[in-house]
């Protein structure tokens, strides 16, 4: 699918809803003078939006919108839905980005009541009505959450990325390392960590560390002496009296073993994942997961036996072949282990996952198709008394749905919902982190991104730091401070 913008500049946004209606196909920009035979076309002029889509350089379908300035991309987003509303009208509406439930959030601490926020949202943004109860739920749920927590200003979270995997599955694109091949990596990865922890430590020394999140990759992918090393030095290095919750994504079950449970319970891990994606034996060697459903319940039983009492468990739908009896069947038997928290995902065509280049090979699920499988997740999450409690979206999702976490009770993941209010300093090591300082007076947000591959992490871990520290002076406004530092 290609495109032509004139007169104003948001590619982004004008890709974003291609995106949406015609998802997984390679687009491209023409020049003023150019055509194709199939493309559309978004003008800004003389102070009107307008939308056209040229079939064999006939406009087969337009729309005009007054809009008062060039910058305004929900107006250029909303003419492409107006040209395309005919074929399918996206339940998140000209709504693209991946936090929709952050936006509620703010509606509700400005005191809007329900009705006022799917009126605005509808109107605003044009999401069904359904989804907007969904960002309520999520929002307030999310609330609940937050009122918690110690004052942002004087806390912040830790991330810590372990990029090794048993194997690389085909939907991932992920900072992930096969550890056949490259566990020769880890010691020297965990050695390079501790420069990079001490460094946060020292940065945050006068701040409550609220929340610890070591995934991946896999973590549990790590050797036991290593994973050991990284959990001491945490303990040894940062004052964990505050700490709310200890995540770690023990999310493969051929890396859990009685050993690595032990070590965690050692450690005083309160929170951990153990990710099946599917009950469907076929599915899972399909999707290079490496081991099967039995093994999922062995690894499962075992933790509970350790007395983990705060397990995740995350399911995929739409993967490769299966249908609305594959995903029955998983819900059946993921809802009867009773998990604190299920965490239901959309497939998502990454760009860098193997599933993106293999995608001729795979029989995927088309929009009804999801629309079933959600249906089937929020009956069987209804009934069994779990409740939506985070929410995000990722572009190029079979159907642009959403991905939800569910928890029962007071369960739920604290770190999750920082990361989706961007509400706290999120201080994030290893390779391919992303750190996220927030000012919340001036409403700044500065990211530091790690480089992903793990030979370059260790030679430049130098930079990587300063990086961060860049950042984090800048969203302080305390340039002069980094330049000192």
């Amino acid at each position: 699918m290609d495109y032509k913008i004139i007169g104003h500049g948001h590619t982004a946004a004008v890709v974003d809803m291609i995106q949406v209606f015609f998802p997984n196909e390679k687009y491209k920009a023409l020049e003023d003078n150019e055509v194709s035979l199939r493309f559309i076309e978004s003008r800004y002029e003389n102070g009107l939006i307008s939308a056209r889509f040229f079939v064999d350089s006939k406009v087969v379908g337009d729309a005009v919108l007054l809009c008062h300035a060039a910058d305004n991309a929900y107006k250029i987003k909303h003419s492409i839905y107006e040209v395309f509303k005919g074929e399918y009208k996206p339940p998140w509406g000209i709504l693209t980005g991946i936090r929709p439930a952050k936006i509620v959030s703010g509606m509700l601490n400005e005191s809007l009541d329900d009705e006022q926020i799917i009126s605005h949202m509808s109107e605003a943004f044009l999401v069904s009505a359904d989804k907007v109860r969904l960002c309520i739920e999520v929002a307030k749920a999310e609330k609940s959450i937050l009122e918690r927590s110690p004052e942002p200003d004087n806390s912040y979270s830790l991330y810590i990325g372990i990029p090794f995997c048993p194997s690389r599955c085909l939907y991932c694109s992920f900072t992930s390392y096969p550890v056949i091949k490259y566990a020769h990596l880890m010691s020297g990865y965990v050695e390079t960590l501790k420069k990079e922890l001490d460094y946060v430590a020292g940065l945050f020394s006068d701040k409550a560390l609220e929340t610890i999140y070591i995934g991946g990759g896999t973590p549990t992918s790590l050797d036991d002496k290593s994973f050991t090393e990284l959990l001491s030095y945490i303990e040894k290095r940062f004052d964990l009296s505050n700490l709310r919750e200890y995540t770690v994504e023990a999310g493969r079950a051929d890396t859990i073993t009685s050993e690595k449970l032990d070590i965690m319970r050692q450690f005083n891990i309160s929170r951990i994942s153990i990710n099946p994606q599917s009950i469907n034996d076929k599915t899972l060697v399909k999707i290079g997961r490496n081991h099967t459903w039995a093994e999922f319940m062995e690894a499962y039983d075992l933790a509970r036996a350790k007395d983990f009492n705060h397990i995740n468990i995350d399911l995929i739908l739409g993967l490769p072949d299966e249908n609305e009896i594959d995903v029955e069947n998983t819900f059946k038997v993921v809802t009867t282990l009773a998990p604190d928290e299920i965490t239901v995902h959309t497939l998502a065509l990454k760009r860098a996952s193997r599933l993106k280049e293999e995608l001729s090979e795979n029989a995927l699920a088309q929009k009804a198709q999801m629309e079933k499988f959600l249906s089937l997740s929020k009956y069987y999450m209804d009934n069994f008394s779990y409740k939506p409690y985070y929410m995000y979206r990722q572009k190029n999702t079979l159907g642009n749905f959403e991905n939800i976490g569910y928890r029962k009770f007071e369960f739920g993941c604290i770190y999750n919902v920082k990361i989706m209010e961007e509400c706290q300093n999120i201080a994030a090591v290893g390779a391919g982190a992303v750190s996220k300082f927030v000012n919340r007076e001036t409403n700044r947000i500065e990211r530091a991104f790690a480089v992903k591959n793990v030979d370059e992490y260790i030679g430049r871990i130098d930079e990587m730091i300063k990086r961060k520290a860049a950042a984090y002076y800048k969203a302080a406004e305390e340039v002069e401070n980094y330049a000192d530092n």
